[in-house]
């Protein structure tokens, strides 16, 4: 969990709350917070924006720490998909069949940094609004 520091959330917001993280296995809790958490940051930037700032974060960040992420941009590629989510589906996360039979289908033409982005745009959309 993140220590909640007054400095901290000043400067990055609110801190995740234990039901952030419901779904991620293994839980990943840290004790420092280097950089803005973002448990929250779905829906707050469009998929162009967190394209940019993951090709080049200073390009839309100009005093950014952060390093580029350009080798995202290649082919997703993941033969194992189909016994991922169904391993998933044995702690919890629901499935169904042909979501999973459709799985290959859906990756096709996706780049690795597609899948990053859309993992960025669902954090914290169904966490409780403060």
């Amino acid at each position: 969990m993140v220590r909640t520091l007054r400095h901290e959330t000043e400067r990055y917001g609110h801190y995740s709350v234990a039901g952030e993280f419901i779904y991620d296995r293994p839980f990943l809790w840290g004790s420092k917070r280097t950089g803005p958490d973002l448990q929250r940051v779905g829906g707050r930037y469009s998929d162009a924006w967190h394209v940019a700032h993951l090709m080049n974060p200073r390009d839309v960040v100009p005093e950014s720490n952060m390093p580029a992420y350009p080798w995202l941009d290649r082919p997703l590629k993941d033969a194992a998909i189909q016994t991922k989510m169904r391993r998933l589906n044995l702690v919890g996360h629901g499935y169904s069949e042909a979501e999973i039979a459709g799985a290959p289908t859906e990756l096709e033409g996706k780049t690795e940094m597609d899948a990053v982005v859309a993992y960025l745009q669902v954090l914290g959309v169904h966490a409780p609004k403060n």
